[in-house]
């Protein structure tokens, strides 16, 4: 797996998905479980859904490989701790402690984005799922996103939505604060190429110059964001990774 290493580039970060029915079909579930931890193999046997235990299944071995193969350690070695919000953190070994990751799930898609010592949030949805747009926005969204989201109908506001949503919700990750952060205080400009322009109002209290946001489409109806706070120009990388690399 040396192409997912990002050991001599500091301040970058890379981010790498999969598409679990692929994966599975390619190695099946017994040399995936062998990478979890007993913890996280007893809570993939807790799901009650065959999609939902394949999603976490592959979602942690992309995890643990992933940080193993930047950190150059064993994938039994790691072990993980949740900070208050939730968020897993890298516990140890020391070899791996300055790593930062986040990992992000939906339908068909799994991904893992992984820096060193800067915050990084990661989020993909399917823009095909469900949701009542206009009334999330106004929930979560700042007046400007509203506004911007109301005067467009049909596919393009469902994917206006989808593209501030997977932003907002990668900046509270990165932050660690999950949907109990400043959702709208913040106010995306997705109309415009990455890095998306950002502005904080008085209530965030964050600085723009200092964050990331790039966006990247896995698939047709998948979208996917990233947070990095590591300058508003650093680079961040997207790879699809293969059952192969994944056990390799």
């Amino acid at each position: 797996m040396q192409s997912a290493s990002i050991e001599k580039l500091d301040g970058v970060a890379q981010v790498l998905y999969a598409r679990p029915e692929i994966i599975l079909a390619a190695v099946g579930r017994p040399a995936l479980l062998s990478l979890l931890s007993q913890e996280e193999s007893v809570r993939h046997g807790r799901f009650r859904f065959d999609d939902d235990r394949d999603t976490y299944l592959v979602a942690h071995a992309l995890t643990r490989r992933l940080l193993a193969a930047t950190a150059r350690v064993d994938a039994a070695e790691l072990c993980f701790v949740a900070t208050a919000h939730g968020r897993p953190e890298i516990a140890g070994p020391a070899a791996a402690s300055a790593l930062r990751f986040n990992l992000s799930h939906t339908r068909g898609l799994v991904a893992c984005g992984v820096t060193r010592a800067c915050d990084i949030g990661v989020d993909v949805e399917h823009v095909d799922r469900r949701v009542e747009l206009l009334g999330v926005a106004r929930h979560v969204f700042s007046p400007r996103e509203v506004a911007g989201l109301e005067s467009l109908e049909g596919d393009d506001q469902r994917q206006r939505f989808f593209d501030l949503w997977t932003l907002k919700e990668a900046y509270v990750k990165a932050i660690g604060k999950g949907l109990a952060g400043p959702l709208r205080s913040i106010s995306f400009a997705p109309d415009q190429t990455d890095p998306v322009p950002v502005h904080f109002d008085r209530e965030a209290a964050d600085d723009p110059s200092a964050w990331c946001f790039r966006r990247h489409v896995p698939g047709s109806n998948l979208r996917l964001a990233v947070a990095l706070r590591a300058g508003c120009h650093a680079a961040i990388s997207f790879r699809e990774i293969d059952a192969l690399e994944l056990l390799a």
